[in-house]
């Protein structure tokens, strides 16, 4: 007849570490240019200049 082994102290049973929720990953910056940020692109009041003046329709009159 063999003898049991002695019953040892209780080996605690090891909690299951909870799961750490992964932290959500900031969103990287824009990349800003350095400096005052750039003003969106205003429409010039001022009319574009054509290159060549369009001759005023009507009848020339010579000098």
């Amino acid at each position: 007849m063999t003898i049991p082994p002695e019953p040892g102290p209780p080996s605690p049973t090891p909690e299951p570490q909870p799961i750490p929720m992964p932290e959500p990953t900031p969103e990287p910056p824009s990349p800003e240019p350095p400096g005052p940020a750039p003003m969106p692109p205003s429409p010039d009041p001022r009319p574009t200049p054509s290159p060549e003046p369009e001759p005023q329709p009507g009848p020339t009159r010579d000098a």
